[in-house]
């Protein structure tokens, strides 16, 4: 009877042990799950909210990702023109949305003026253009022209959003975008932007091996030794055919087509007047059109706005913008 009730005691610990094991490895493994999420998150969100160092431009981000969809694993960041905010380019930025991209517009420092007369396209220094875009990617100190630290820049208000996102909707998987070592994911990592931001997101490419850049209406150019800007001969970190293009064929800002010659994208087709033709548009990375712009009273850049920009962007008659097939082609992999 002793050895019997010995063994029933020994039986009853290693139950108990195993079910303290249990509870604790679940504890600690499960994901949080939220069921009451809707299918579509659209948001916008302060970049205060996400680090609170941000003391400049702090316009809000704006953040769309299709739950309902299955997901590409690839995050579209898009870059604003000079002056403009994320929520001027919500149509672009609900395309990638719908090819299952987790995307967001981008707040960041983009002034209007300091990339025109007067400053860098009429500076005798070659690397203005160069210093500008570096200060706002990074934050560290190289222009006169701009003042960006750490914590304004463009790569660490990614990061912070991102963040932001994951602890927010973490079964979303926001935090893929980041690898452990607190670097982003660069491969998985699409940017794309209009003007000031179209050249940021090629600028980019020339530091970081992102998935892709696509460029829409930009150009460099110093009007005092008529070439484009020397940045945009520097080596890409990735391939040059990650980079797309798309302008206007009236845009204000004119020479962008020698600044696609400058960053090597004749040599993957020649230049496609999309209007009327169909994906995969010769598989150029350089695509144009003649589609009027939306009209708008009194506006002097219709046709740069419009390859991106919501109020200038034309629509067919059921308001689909009519470059919803180039935005699908630049971003179709």
């Amino acid at each position: 009877m002793s050895n019997l009730k010995t063994m029933c005691q020994k039986l009853i610990v290693v139950f108990l042990a195993l079910s303290l094991f249990s509870c604790k490895k679940k504890d600690t493994t499960e994901p949080p799950i939220n069921v009451n999420l809707p299918p579509l998150l659209e948001q916008s969100v302060s970049p205060v909210t996400t680090d609170a160092a941000i003391n400049i431009f702090t316009d809000n981000h704006y953040v769309y990702f299709k739950r309902d969809i299955t997901a590409l694993n690839r995050l579209c960041i898009f870059l604003p023109g000079s002056g403009a905010k994320p929520e001027n380019y919500k149509l672009f930025v609900q395309k990638a949305g719908s090819m299952g991209y987790h995307t967001f517009g981008l707040m960041y420092p983009n002034p209007s003026g300091i990339y025109n007369n007067g400053t860098c396209e009429t500076s005798p220094d070659n690397d203005c253009f160069y210093k500008l875009r570096l200060e706002t990617m990074r934050g560290t100190d190289e222009s006169t022209l701009i003042d960006v630290n750490a914590a304004n820049s463009i790569i660490s208000r990614v990061k912070k959003l991102i963040q932001y996102l994951q602890t927010q909707y973490p079964t979303d998987n926001w935090g893929q975008y980041v690898q452990s070592n607190g670097d982003l994911a660069w491969s998985k990592i699409v940017f794309a932007g209009h003007s000031q931001g179209a050249g940021h997101s090629v600028f980019i490419t020339k530091f970081y091996p992102i998935a892709r850049a696509v460029m829409l209406s930009n150009k460099d150019f110093n009007t005092v030794s008529n070439l484009p800007a020397g940045w945009y001969a520097l080596p890409n970190v990735s391939t040059t055919n990650n980079i797309f293009a798309f302008t206007h064929t009236n845009d204000e800002y004119a020479d962008q087509q020698i600044v696609w010659n400058k960053l090597g994208l004749a040599s993957f087709g020649g230049i496609v007047n999309i209007d009327g033709a169909s994906i995969p548009y010769s598989n150029t990375r350089r695509l144009t059109s003649l589609v009027p712009p939306a009209q708008l009273s009194g506006s002097v850049v219709g046709a740069h706005a419009s390859v991106a920009a919501d109020a200038y962007t034309p629509k067919d008659a059921s308001g689909k913008p009519v470059f919803d097939k180039v935005w699908e082609y630049m971003l179709t992999f």
